[in-house]
């Protein structure tokens, strides 16, 4: 984890990350529909994980999503 998350506990880190993701998302075309935290953390190794959901996409996101991806490949 990078020092920005350090004094935040698991779900504000998840929170900040989930933002982020969001951000990035929308920069490059991208909606989510429905983005949040799963509101049940899951055990993982050690502390709880957080996930976060996207929600379920329809097939403009799922194309705009698969454009970004192979533009990052390239």
């Amino acid at each position: 984890m990078t020092p920005r998350f350090e004094n935040l506990s698991p779900a504000e880190t998840a929170r900040e990350i989930m933002c982020d993701l969001g951000e990035a998302a929308r920069a490059v075309g991208v909606q989510f529909p429905s983005l949040r935290l799963d509101p049940h953390p899951v055990a993982g190794l050690g502390a709880p994980t957080h996930l976060i959901d996207t929600g379920r996409i329809n097939l403009t996101t799922a194309m705009q999503m698969t454009d970004v991806f192979r533009a990052a490949v390239k």
